[in-house]
C-alpha cells in the first residue's frame, strides 16, 4: 500500500475556489479491477479518522482509498490541532462537493479506475455526506454506507451543536434532507447505528431512512447495535462492525450504470421553492458546478 496527499480545488461559488485536501492509499498493485472509496470524516474530524478501515480495505480489496479534509472542520479548520469546526456551519451541502470533488480528482488522476467499483463510507456527518452524495450523483455508486450518519437538519425541539447561529431557508433544509430525496437514490445503502447514541439519536435518522428506502422499494440493509453509543461502543467499534458489514459487497457490487461524472450529466433535485442543477460536464472548482432555479 502506498500513501499520498493532494490538494485540488471545490467548487465555491462566491469568491475564490476552496482549497481541500485529501490522503490518499493506493494499493501496491493496481489492475484493471481497480476501484476506488471514498472515507468521509465525521463533524470536527479529520482526514485520518477512518485509517483503520482504508488500511483494512486498500490492498485486500483492491481500492484507491480517498480521505478529503472537507472545509470548515478537522485540519481545514484547525491546521494544527485537526479537530473542532467553524460556526455558522455549512452542514453537508458544500462538505458534499468536497468530497465528490476528491473522487472526481482521483479519478482524473488514475483514469484507468474501474468506474463500476466506486464506493462511499461515512459516519455522523460523513454519513450524512456520502448519503447526500447518492443523492447528487445517482447513477455513480455501487453502494453508500452511512455509520450513525444525520440523514436531516433537526427540526425544532430537536437541537444539533455546531449551526446555532445559522438559519436554513425550506430549500436549504429540504436539500439537506435525505429522508425527502431518498427516491433518488439508486444504489443499495448500508446503515449502523448504536440505540444508544446520544449525538445522532437511530430512531431520528438511521430507523427513518431504513422504513423510507425500503417503503420506495430500495435496496437497504441496517444493522442496530443494542447499547451502542455513537461510535458503537461499548457494543462494538466502527472497524468491526465495518468489517461484519462490507467483504462481500466489496468483493461482488458493481454499478451497472456510466457514472454521472463519465456521462456529464445534469441532475436536478427539487427543493421546497427551488431546484438544485448539478451540471457534473463541469471541472469540480467550477462556479456553474451547481446553481440553483426557481420551482
Amino acid at each position: 500500500m502506498k500513501e499520498l496527499e493532494i490538494t485540488f480545488l471545490s467548487v465555491n461559488r462566491h469568491g475564490p475556489a476552496q482549497k481541500v485536501r485529501a490522503a490518499v492509499f493506493l494499493p501496491d498493485v493496481m489492475t484493471d479491477h481497480t476501484g476506488a472509496m471514498l472515507f468521509c470524516h465525521g463533524w470536527g474530524g479529520n482526514r485520518k479518522q477512518h485509517l483503520d478501515k482504508m488500511h483494512f480495505s486498500c490492498d485486500k480489496f483492491d481500492l484507491v482509498c480517498i480521505a478529503p479534509e472537507y472545509r470548515m472542520s478537522g485540519y481545514a479548520f484547525d491546521p494544527e490541532g485537526g479537530s473542532g469546526w467553524s460556526q455558522p456551519y455549512d452542514l453537508s451541502f458544500l462538505q458534499t462537493f468536497d468530497c465528490i470533488n476528491a473522487l472526481r480528482t482521483v479519478l482524473g488522476m488514475y483514469g484507468n479506475l474501474n468506474r463500476k467499483r466506486l464506493f462511499a463510507y461515512g459516519g455522523s456527518q460523513g454519513g450524512h455526506i456520502v448519503l447526500l452524495s447518492a443523492v447528487f450523483a445517482p447513477s455513480t455508486f455501487a453502494f453508500v454506507y452511512g455509520s450513525c450518519p444525520l440523514t436531516h437538519v433537526e427540526e425544532e425541539g430537536e437541537p444539533l451543536y455546531g449551526y446555532e447561529e445559522r438559519s436554513f431557508t425550506a430549500a436549504e433544509k429540504s436539500v439537506r434532507n435525505v429522508l425527502e430525496h431518498a427516491s433518488l437514490i439508486r444504489c443499495p445503502v448500508f446503515l449502523e447505528a448504536g440505540t444508544a447514541d446520544g449525538s445522532v439519536p437511530h430512531f431520528l435518522h438511521a430507523a427513518k431512512l431504513e422504513a423510507k428506502l425500503k417503503e420506495l422499494g430500495k435496496t437497504v440493509k441496517a444493522v442496530y447495535y443494542e447499547g451502542g453509543g455513537h461510535d458503537l461502543s461499548p457494543t462494538t467499534n466502527k472497524l468491526e462492525a465495518y468489517k461484519k458489514m462490507i467483504p462481500s459487497a466489496l468483493e461482488t457490487l458493481l454499478n451497472p450504470e456510466t457514472d454521472d461524472f463519465a456521462a456529464g450529466r445534469s441532475i436536478r433535485i427539487p427543493c421546497a421553492d427551488k431546484v438544485l442543477v448539478i451540471d457534473w460536464a463541469k471541472a469540480p472548482e467550477s462556479p456553474e458546478l451547481f446553481r440553483w432555479e426557481k420551482a
